[in-house]
C-alpha cells in the first residue's frame, strides 16, 4: 500500500468531522452568545411620536392666528411582535416592553393634543374691511366760526331795549307747561299760506311738552295773566344736543336773494326773528326759539347793531346748537298760534 493509500482514510475521517461540526446545531446559549457580526438583526419599525408629526404649512399658520380647527392626530402604529426574534427575546420581557411602548405613545398623544388644540377667541375678530367710525366732536358755540351780516330795515326798530321788550324776549312772558295732545292737529281754515315757515324742513314732529305764556301789560311793562287759548300752543321739540339749529325755510327771501329773516333779539339761549325786514313783530311771521345755545358771533353782532340795521339770517347758516329741548313759538302779525298745526307748519 502506498503512502497516498494510507492517508486517504485519514482525510475522509477529517472531512466527515468537519461536515458534522459545520452542520450540527449549536446549543441555545452558544447561539445567543456567538452571533456573526455581519448578521442583520430584524428590529420593529420605529413608531412616529405625536410631537414629531409634521403639519402642513397652512395648518401651522392657522394655529398661530387662532383660526385652526381641530387638528387630526395621526394614530401611533400598533406594535406587533417581530417575526424571528421570539427565540432571542423572552416572551415575558417582550410583553413588558410592548406595554411600556403603548403607554408612552398614549402619553405622547395626550400631550400633543394639549399643545396644538385650537385657541377659543372670546372676542370675534373684526373683518379687514370694517370701518371704525371716528367719534363725533361737538363744537362749543364759543368756538363757532359762523359769520353773519347786517341788513337794512324797512322802517324803524323798536325804541325799547330788546331784552326788556315783551314782544321780543320770550323769557319775559314766562312759558308754563300745559296738558294737551302732543301730536299734530288738524285746524279748520289752516294751511292757507303755502309759503309759511316750514318747521318740517329742520325738525321732526317729536314733541316733549306743550306750553302757554303770560299776557303782557304794556302799562307796567310786565307780564300779566296766564293765557288759556286753545289756539295758543308753544311746543318743546326734542333735539339732539350738539346738532346745529337753523331757521325754518320758506321760498320768499327778504334781501338780495340770500337773507330770509331779520333778527330782532338774541341772547345766549334765546332768539326772535321775523320773516320781513321790519324792526318789530307787527307784520309777517315771527318765530321764537328758547333753549338753544345761540352762536356767540350772532349774539355779538346783534348787540353791536345800531340804527336801521339788524343781522340778516340765511337758510344755510346755523344760528346755534341744540340742547335736549327747543321751545318754539310762532306768530302771525303779532298773534301767537298753535305750533301743532299740521297744514300750517309741518307739510
Amino acid at each position: 500500500m502506498t503512502l497516498s493509500a494510507r492517508k486517504l482514510p485519514v482525510l475522509l475521517a477529517g472531512a466527515v468531522i468537519l461536515v458534522i461540526y459545520l452542520v450540527w446545531p449549536l446549543p441555545q446559549g452558544v447561539k445567543n452568545q456567538v452571533e456573526p457580526s455581519g448578521t442583520l438583526e430584524r428590529r420593529p419599525t420605529p413608531t412616529p411620536l405625536a410631537w414629531s408629526i409634521q403639519l402642513p404649512q397652512s395648518k401651522r399658520l392657522a394655529m398661530r392666528s387662532g383660526r385652526a380647527g381641530l387638528v387630526t392626530i395621526v394614530e401611533p402604529l400598533a406594535v406587533s411582535p417581530p417575526e424571528g426574534v421570539g427565540d432571542t427575546i423572552p416572551a415575558g420581557l417582550y410583553d413588558r416592553i410592548r406595554l411600556e411602548i403603548n403607554a408612552a405613545q398614549s402619553q405622547a398623544k395626550w400631550l400633543a393634543q394639549q399643545l396644538i388644540q385650537p385657541v377659543e377667541l372670546k372676542t370675534p375678530l373684526l373683518a379687514a374691511s370694517a370701518v371704525v367710525a371716528a367719534p363725533v366732536e361737538v363744537v362749543s358755540p364759543a368756538g363757532a366760526a359762523n359769520t353773519y351780516a347786517l341788513i337794512p330795515l324797512e322802517g324803524a326798530r323798536e325804541n325799547r331795549p330788546a331784552e326788556a321788550h315783551g314782544d321780543l324776549n320770550l323769557k319775559l312772558r314766562d312759558p308754563q307747561p300745559i296738558t294737551v295732545d302732543l301730536n299734530l292737529v288738524e285746524i279748520n281754515g289752516s294751511g292757507l299760506d303755502p309759503d309759511a315757515p316750514n318747521l318740517a324742513s329742520i325738525f321732526k314732529p317729536d314733541f316733549t311738552q306743550a306750553y302757554t305764556i303770560h299776557d303782557w301789560d304794556w302799562n307796567c311793562n310786565c307780564k300779566g295773566q296766564l293765557l288759556h287759548d286753545e289756539h295758543l300752543v308753544l311746543l318743546g321739540i326734542r333735539t339732539t344736543p350738539g346738532e346745529p339749529v337753523y331757521i325754518p325755510s320758506r321760498q320768499q327771501n327778504v334781501y338780495r336773494g340770500s337773507y330770509y329773516a331779520t333778527l330782532l333779539y338774541a341772547a345766549e339761549d334765546t332768539l326772535t326773528f321775523v320773516y320781513t325786514r321790519a324792526g318789530n313783530v307787527a307784520r309777517g311771521y315771527t318765530v321764537h326759539y328758547l333753549g338753544l345755545q345761540t352762536d356767540p358771533n350772532l349774539v355779538a353782532l346783534f348787540r353791536q347793531s345800531r340804527g336801521g340795521q339788524l343781522p340778516g339770517l340765511t337758510l344755510n347758516t346755523p344760528v346755534g346748537i341744540a340742547t335736549s329741548e327747543l321751545i318754539v313759538a310762532i306768530r302771525d302779525n303779532g298773534t301767537f298760534l298753535d305750533v301743532r298745526s299740521r297744514h300750517d307748519w309741518w307739510e
